[in-house]
């Protein structure tokens, strides 16, 4: 727990710990045994144990009886539902992204920036996917995403080099981009032209053009980006083709937020 948590008297420690436990879920195991609970969460085996079996008798857990392995239950997803249906810019984004998938027929995301990941919250996969989508909640780097760069476009520059700083810059592939210098170089690009282009960072094959979405004073609130891949698409050809038609939807988007174009843009 940090110093600020302790010293907070409205702070509960004990539903930290428990939400810690939850947490250790989302390392990608299908399935951890209390050991692994222990270490992921930084708890003892007892608290760890009865922690465990509070969130399995509540339904948020489940036991396989054989092996002893704990797993999230379909009752977690209810977290997700009442996120979705309280998030306003789901809501008023879906037609816009529908719209834009049907005149692309290209995945189209859009994305929230949390700490220094984006997190997909809506997801339109392609019709003829070649590539692994991914699936919504499923989080990835600022650094190296269209996604990332493109919301990072719309912070004021502390505020990137904050995010920056506290990321892990390491590669996905032969292409990731990790140079910091190089990193700000695009994003600073992103604020020129609108949108920004990731090339094979994440997945090899995979191409993504992003643009993001501003409110009211300029800043930026998610990204909405499109995916496909090198065998059938060409940096040039997305700029030709699918950049308009993503700057128009981000626009629409952004005005329905507030923006005006004489808003102050984070520089």
């Amino acid at each position: 727990m940090h110093r600020a948590q302790r010293e907070d008297a409205l702070f509960v420690g004990s539903l930290e710990k428990g939400l810690r436990v939850l947490n250790a879920f989302l390392t990608g195991e299908p399935d951890l045994g209390l050991s692994d609970i222990c270490r992921l969460a930084s708890l003892d085996k007892s608290a760890a144990q009865r922690f465990a079996h509070t969130l399995m008798v509540l339904g948020y857990l489940e036991k396989d009886p054989r092996t002893r392995r704990y797993r999230p239950s379909t009752r977690m997803l209810d977290w997700s539902v009442a996120y979705m249906r309280s998030d306003p810019l789901i809501q008023v984004a879906g037609p816009h992204l529908v719209e834009l998938h049907e005149q692309t027929r290209q995945a189209v995301n859009l994305s929230r920036l949390v700490d220094t990941d984006v997190s997909y919250v809506v997801r339109i996969p392609a019709r003829r996917a070649r590539l692994l989508s991914p699936i919504v909640g499923e989080r990835v780097p600022a650094f190296c995403t269209a996604s990332g760069r493109a919301i990072l476009s719309g912070r004021p520059d502390d505020e990137v080099a904050a995010i920056l700083d506290r990321s892990d810059m390491l590669p996905f592939t032969e292409r990731t981009i990790c140079d910091r210098g190089e990193i700000l170089a695009r994003i600073a690009a992103a604020r020129r032209v609108g949108y920004t282009i990731a090339e094979e960072e994440c997945l090899p094959g995979e191409l993504t053009i992003a643009a993001p979405i501003l409110n009211a004073e300029g800043r930026s609130i998610g990204g909405v980006n499109m995916s496909m891949t090198t065998r059938d698409w060409t940096p040039k050809r997305m700029r030709i083709e699918l950049a308009p038609a993503l700057l128009r939807t981000v626009t629409i988007l952004s005005s329905l937020q507030g923006y005006r174009p004489s808003s102050a843009v984070p520089a």
